[in-house]
């Protein structure tokens, strides 16, 4: 099972994200995420056994202890890809962006230093940006058009007060824990 650990979008959030997609996907032939998969993923984790899940949880419990609610928002988009062929479509988060980011330096700290047998994730040296991914294309600048468009896109805040702990297999993302922060 492929393991990751994520911020959750309120309901008014995914909401609002949901009608973006269904205002864009006819005019963009893209693999679109469904209501359910939208998500901020903190740590990607890689192939976990359920045995590698029972050692994470105390270590999430741990992590969320030491940290508190904060607010985010969606704003503006991007694309991960080259600047001719980009390949996913974002959006941008805005507002306690050091929070979000010491939660998740201290989660990939937590959740990758300590190596399990078996488990084949990494720790990522690049820069960690912060997005909740859209849709996937391989045609080439599918996205170039729709970024300029979302330029001024913006979401209400939402409340970060817990992290959830998803298994993502055959197209369904399943909790497995969820923390709440302190």
């Amino acid at each position: 099972m492929s393991v990751f650990l994520a911020v959750d979008l309120d309901d008014v959030v995914r909401a609002k994200v949901v009608a973006l997609i269904d205002a864009h996907r006819a005019s963009i032939d893209a693999k679109w995420l469904r209501a359910d998969k939208l998500h901020l993923t903190l740590v990607f984790l890689g192939n976990a056994t359920t045995e590698h899940v029972a050692t994470f949880r105390p270590r999430l419990d741990a992590l969320a202890s030491r940290h508190q609610p904060f607010e985010l928002s969606l704003a503006g988009a991007g694309t991960f890809g080259t600047a001719r062929a980009p390949s996913v479509s974002w959006l941008g988060v805005r507002g306690a962006l050091e929070a979000l980011s010491t939660l998740q330096a201290d989660a990939a700290r937590v959740l990758l230093t300590q190596p399990l047998p078996g488990l084949k994730s990494e720790m990522h040296e690049r820069h960690f940006t912060p997005h909740v991914t859209l849709a996937r294309s391989r045609r080439e600048a599918a996205f170039v058009e729709l970024t300029r468009t979302l330029a001024d896109f913006t979401t209400p805040n939402f409340l970060v007060d817990h992290l959830t702990l998803y298994e993502s297999s055959h197209a369904v993302y399943r909790p497995l824990h969820q923390v709440r922060l302190d």
